[in-house]
């Protein structure tokens, strides 16, 4: 199961940064709904790994240096995740926001109407999706983390070992190989927390067996899921 929330906006001028604002309306609504929920997620700084991921669609946009020009007033934003309970926590913090509004700096939020959208079943091996929010494939070090398109030497062999301990991290799982191979790429940089990050998009053809496949479909693919990154689409 996803959610496709929709939402309407004061301005169809929003922060470059726009994830930022819908991870504050996420602890805001899980917040008002549970602390106890909210801590289980969202604990101070702690680097919580999470089971969900989430894309945000705004027709026909345009990016600028420091702003993105909306050409409605509406923005809609998919949530997916692995986790039924994970759902379940989501779904009842939104609907309390439902009609209410949220305000994150100059821009005010309200969320007017959530929708369940069935999760497609996957009945073999083999996948070919494509991004809905870009994919982060992140080298992790004591000294700084370094982003990596695809096509990028040892690129592919970062995504599985993270990909690898996400699994073994949520489902003890320690036996998690899938091969991933590239149809469609683009590269592309994304602002994430005022830094910017190389990224991608495109279409991809996925290997693995059935309980990798729906944990990539249902929770995303990569680094920074949480944070609106790495949602895709079977195709």
């Amino acid at each position: 199961m996803r959610l496709k929330l929709m939402f309407k906006v004061n301005s169809k001028i929003i922060p470059l940064d726009y994830r930022r604002m819908f991870i504050s309306f996420f602890k805001y609504s899980l917040g008002n709904y549970d602390k106890e929920v909210l801590e289980k997620y969202y604990k101070k700084k702690d680097p919580i790994l999470k089971d969900f991921t989430f894309s945000v669609f705004m027709k026909n946009c345009e990016f600028h240096k420091n702003f993105i020009q909306l050409e409605t007033n509406f923005i809609n934003l998919f949530f997916s995740t692995y986790s039924y309970e994970t759902l379940i926590y989501f779904y009842n913090a939104f609907v309390n926001m439902i009609s209410h509004e949220f305000n994150y700096k100059e821009t005010r939020l309200e969320l007017y109407n959530i929708l369940k959208i069935p999760s497609k079943n996957i009945e073999s091996n083999l996948i070919t999706v494509k991004t809905l929010s870009p994919i982060l494939i992140r080298n992790h070090t004591r000294q700084s983390d370094e982003y990596l398109y695809f096509s990028e030497e040892g690129a592919i062999d970062i995504l599985k070992k993270n990909t690898h301990y996400q699994l073994k991290k949520i489902f003890v799982m320690d036996n998690s190989e899938f091969d991933i191979e590239i149809l469609k790429l683009k590269k592309v940089t994304v602002m994430n927390y005022n830094k910017k990050l190389r990224a991608n998009l495109g279409i991809f053809r996925i290997k693995s067996e059935k309980k990798v496949l729906e944990f990539l479909y249902r929770s995303g693919i990569g680094s920074k899921r949480s944070s609106g990154f790495g949602m895709i689409e079977i195709l």
